[in-house]
C-alpha cells in the first residue's frame, strides 16, 4: 500500500554515474515525466524556487492541461531556472524516498545537467573555475577589485557583454594575500602549547582563501579562543559551480582527490570544518552521492562538520569558552538553504542567542541567489524575485545586526534591499563566526564592516 505524505527522514539515492542508464536520455525523459506528473498532482512547492511555476504554467497551457502535451524539449527552461538549493527535497516535498514515488527534483537535475553539459560556454565555464580565477584575483587584486565594483559602470557593462553578468549586483572581492598559507603560518605557531584533545583540519574554502579574508581571520580567532588544535586543510574547490553546470566527472574526481589526502588526518582523530555552508554541504552530501561505492569519500562525509555545527557540538559538551560580552543590538539572521539541507537544525541561531539577548530573529529563506546562476542578467531579476521575500523580512529594523550564513546571499539580498529600499543599512551582512568572534574580542557591534 502506498502511503501519503511523508514523516521519515529523506533517503537520498546514489548517482550511478557508471550506469548506462544515467546516460540514457530515453531513460531520463521517461524519469522526468514520471516526477513531473507527482510535481503537476501535487503542486506544494510552486512559492519555492521558479522551476516549479514554470513547470505548472507550461502543463497549464498545453493542449490537454496534462504533461502528455508538453513537448521535451521546453524542460530546458524548467532545468535552467533550479539553483539547486535542495529545499524542494529537504524540507517541502513529501514524495521523497524512502516513500515509494521516490521524489528527487535536484538530483534529476543533475543528471539533466550532466547529459547537456557541452551546452556550457566557454566564459560560462571560466565563471566556475574558482581555484584559477581567486589565483589570477589574488596577484591583481586591487585593480580586479576596482573594475568589478558595481560603481565601475563602464568596465561592468563590458563584463557584461562578455560574460553577461549583470551590471547593477555585487560581486565578491579578492582578498590582497592568500589566506590558506595565513592560516598554515599560523597554526604552526599556535598548536604548539594546545591539547589535542579537539583537533580539526579547516577546509577553508575558496571563498575564505581567495574573496572574504575577514572570515577566516574570525574562525582563528574563535578557534583560539577555545584552544582548538588546526591545521589548514583546503585542496581545491569543492566544486559546487562545477556540479550546478552537470560537470559531475570533474566533480567526483575532486572527491577522491580530497578524500584521499584527507583521510590520514581523519584516521588520526581530525574532523574536517568548513566555515562556508555550500562547501560542508558538498563534502557531506553531495560527494558521497557522486561516490557511493569510495569508502574514502564516505569516511570524509561522516567526518564533516559545518563551522557553526562544530561549535555548538562544544557548547553541548560544555567546552565552549562562553566568556562572551553581550553585543548591545538585535541580531538578524538568514539561514541559507545550504545550512538548512545539511539537515543539522538552527545551530548558527543557537550560536548567536548566546551573545545577544535581545529578541533576535531567524529568516529560514531562499536568498535566490544560486552561485553563478544568480549574477547572470538572464536569470538576476528571477533571483532577486525568488529572495525579495527573504530580503523583506531581514531588512525591517534599522540599526539592526544582519547576519547569513552564505557570504554569496548577503551579497544578493543588499543588492535586493538597494533596489527595494526596505531600510538603510550600509553595514557588512556577516557570517555568524564573525559576530561570535566580535563578541570574544571587542564585546559591542563593530559598524566598520561592508560588504563592498
Amino acid at each position: 500500500m502506498i502511503q501519503e505524505g511523508g514523516l521519515r527522514a529523506p533517503e537520498r539515492k546514489p548517482l550511478n554515474l557508471d550506469s548506462e542508464n544515467f546516460w540514457d536520455e530515453k531513460d531520463l525523459d521517461k524519469e522526468l515525466r514520471r516526477q513531473f506528473d507527482v510535481c503537476h498532482s501535487c503542486r506544494r512547492c510552486f512559492n519555492l524556487c521558479d522551476s516549479f511555476p514554470k513547470l505548472f504554467d507550461l502543463i497549464d497551457d498545453s493542449e490537454t492541461m496534462e504533461l502528455d502535451s508538453v513537448n521535451s524539449k521546453s524542460f530546458d527552461g524548467i532545468v535552467d531556472a533550479c539553483t539547486l538549493c535542495d529545499m524542494c527535497f529537504m524540507v517541502s516535498c513529501p514524495y521523497v524516498p524512502p516513500h515509494e514515488f521516490a521524489i528527487d527534483i535536484p538530483s534529476l537535475f543533475i543528471r539533466y545537467k550532466a547529459q547537456n553539459k557541452n551546452k556550457v560556454g566557454i566564459i560560462e565555464g571560466q565563471l566556475s573555475k574558482t581555484d584559477l580565477n581567486g589565483k589570477i584575483g589574488l596577484s591583481f587584486s586591487k585593480i580586479i577589485n576596482w573594475l568589478t565594483n558595481k560603481n565601475n559602470k563602464f568596465f561592468r557593462l563590458i563584463l557584461k557583454k562578455i560574460a553577461s553578468i549583470e551590471i547593477n549586483i555585487r560581486l565578491p572581492k579578492y582578498n590582497s594575500k592568500n589566506f590558506f598559507n595565513v592560516i598554515r603560518k599560523k597554526s604552526l605557531t599556535t598548536n604548539l602549547n594546545r591539547e589535542q584533545s579537539s583537533k580539526i583540519i579547516i577546509f577553508s574554502t575558496c571563498y575564505v582563501g581567495y574573496n572574504d579574508s575577514d572570515i577566516g581571520k574570525a574562525l582563528l580567532k574563535v578557534l583560539d579562543k577555545n584552544n582548538i588544535f588546526y591545521e589548514e586543510g583546503y585542496t581545491e574547490c569543492c566544486k559546487m559551480p562545477q556540479l550546478e553546470q552537470g560537470r559531475v566527472e570533474e566533480v567526483k574526481s575532486a572527491a577522491e582527490r580530497t578524500a584521499k589526502k584527507l583521510l590520514a588526518k581523519i584516521a588520526e582523530g581530525y574532523k574536517v570544518v568548513a566555515p562556508i555552508a555550500s562547501c560542508a554541504l558538498m563534502l557531506k552530501s553531495h560527494w558521497p552521492l557522486l561516490c557511493p561505492g569510495n569508502e574514502e569519500v564516505l569516511e570524509l562525509s561522516k567526518n564533516t562538520m559545518d563551522i557553526d555545527e562544530f561549535l555548538y557540538d562544544l557548547h553541548n559538551n560544555g567546552k565552549l569558552n562562553l566568556d562572551f560580552k553581550s553585543l548591545n543590538k538585535e541580531i538578524t539572521l538568514h539561514t541559507a538553504c545550504h545550512s538548512r539541507a545539511q539537515n543539522i537544525g538552527s545551530k548558527s541561531f543557537s550560536l548567536l542567542n548566546l551573545i545577544s539577548k535581545e529578541k533576535n530573529i531567524n529568516v529560514e529563506k531562499c536568498s535566490g541567489h544560486g552561485g553563478t546562476w544568480g549574477i547572470k542578467s538572464k536569470w538576476n531579476k528571477t533571483a532577486r524575485k525568488v529572495g525579495l521575500p527573504a530580503a523583506r523580512q531581514i531588512f525591517k529594523k534599522e540599526g539592526s545586526i544582519v547576519a547569513s550564513t552564505c557570504p554569496l546571499a548577503a551579497l544578493h539580498l543588499k543588492d535586493i534591499n538597494d533596489d527595494k529600499n526596505f531600510i538603510s543599512h550600509e553595514d557588512k551582512i556577516y557570517h555568524p563566526v564573525e559576530l561570535i568572534a566580535n563578541a570574544y574580542i571587542e564585546g559591542e557591534y563593530n559598524e566598520k564592516g561592508n560588504n563592498n
